[in-house]
């Protein structure tokens, strides 16, 4: 009995769990400026424990969009969507990234494109 307790347990837990999603944004069109034009992309980061493709995480989604647009509309006419990636877990820092010395004993993310 008191498997099937820690099992049901396990899977709420993890089903009401949120996950970290981005989604890029890339540039269609630039304004006219003098020097630096901003990036040709971007991404968007935002967190929800909603279904893909349910309307509450088309919300957070296009929260996080529009948050990225206000920053980047300075520099770009429009934006086109990109992929959606979802986080799948971490993993350490392999010791021949230039970034390793920086890193040491931290993990990064490891992405997954949502389909």
């Amino acid at each position: 009995m008191l498997d099937k307790t820690i099992n049901l347990c396990y899977s709420i837990r993890t089903m009401n769990e949120e996950k970290n999603y981005c989604i890029y944004l890339h540039a269609v069109g630039k304004k006219e400026t003098t020097g630096w034009d901003g990036f040709d992309e971007s991404v968007a980061h935002f967190t929800t424990s909603a279904e893909v493709d349910s309307i509450e995480w088309e919300e957070a989604k296009m929260e996080a969009v529009d948050q990225r647009w206000e920053q980047e509309k300075r520099y770009w006419l429009d934006y086109r969507l990109g992929k959606v990636s979802v986080e799948v877990g971490r993993e350490p820092w392999d010791v021949m990234s230039p970034g390793y010395e920086y890193h040491k004993g931290r993990t990064h993310a490891v992405w997954e494109e949502v389909k």
